[in-house]
């Protein structure tokens, strides 16, 4: 089974919601009437990629049970081969209504997961990955990714944990900078790695100049690479981002052509980098919205 053809457009209404990837809210670029959703995107992602239709029924389930404006997906392009994960916010901390448990719960129809974890701990965030493997049952839903704050960093920042059944395991740092103010400490921050030489470093390559009029840049410290991402950058900066990592032709052909009814929109982009082969190199990317 395959995704919806022609894709689903879904358009703006009173009272939707704007907001970024972190659920922080932002006014709308401009008009909204008869401009379209983000959500728009992620179906059209899911269509190109030729999901599986248990994955737009996922999708249907996780908006119907949290309620709209809850849920942030990220359409990741890594080897040619689409994913998708979402995530999950409530910074209520302990007094959460957005929960592991909650979400779990809508997902067991589709992925049960006999994953735990304690709810006495004070995560922010949960994310999780789905791909038609999930939707058809052939993998199990055996990865969930918990983030907690990190206070007492001169910086905004947080930690995210990867739960398996074998337990967990510190996976990434994030930092937040805010790009009018912070653009030395941004800069800094990138050379800071493991994964990089500091000789002859191009840090254009990183931060791409077309990109850093964004609000807000995070910069993640991985595991195996490095990753950085542009906060609320406009459609034209989404179509320079999927141009240039050459995203599928449908995707970035639906952009263009929908170009000025996705004006009103914030976007939010994100990029995962190492040297390869002597060369730096975007190992993974995504683009982010809100469902």
């Amino acid at each position: 089974m395959t995704g919806l053809d022609p894709p689903r457009l879904e358009y703006a209404a009173p009272g939707d919601r704007y907001a970024d990837y972190c659920l922080w809210d932002y006014e709308p670029l401009g008009p909204t009437a008869g401009r379209l959703r983000q959500s728009s995107l992620l179906w059209h992602s899911l269509t190109a990629a030729g999901a599986d239709r248990r994955l737009f029924a996922i999708c249907d389930a996780l908006r119907a049970g949290l309620g709209p404006g809850r849920s942030v997906w990220g359409a990741k392009l890594r080897d040619g081969v689409t994913t998708w994960e979402f995530y999950f916010y409530d910074y209520a901390r302990l007094e959460r209504s957005v929960s592991i448990e909650r979400v779990l719960a809508i997902l067991a129809p589709f992925a049960p997961c006999g994953l735990h974890y304690p709810g006495a701990r004070p995560y922010f965030m949960f994310s999780l990955d789905l791909d038609d493997a999930l939707a058809r049952g052939t993998r199990s839903l055996d990865r969930l990714n918990v983030y907690l704050g990190n206070p007492g960093s001169s910086v905004s920042s947080g930690l995210c944990y990867g739960l398996t059944a074998q337990g967990l395991v510190l996976d990434n740092l994030y930092s937040f900078f805010e790009t009018a103010t912070e653009r030395e400490a941004i800069a800094a921050k990138t050379a800071c790695s493991a994964h990089l030489d500091l000789p002859g470093l191009d840090r254009d390559a990183i931060l791409w100049p077309e990109l850093m009029r964004c609000g807000v840049v995070v910069v993640a410290n991985k595991r195996l690479c490095d990753g950085v991402y542009f906060s609320r950058i406009d459609v034209d900066g989404l179509l320079y981002f999927l141009d240039r990592l050459a995203y599928p032709a449908e995707i970035r052909d639906f952009v263009r052509a929908e170009r000025r009814r996705l004006s009103h929109l914030l976007f939010d982009l994100g990029i995962d980098y190492a040297v390869v082969d002597g060369r730096l190199t975007v190992t993974k990317s995504a683009y982010y919205g809100l469902l």
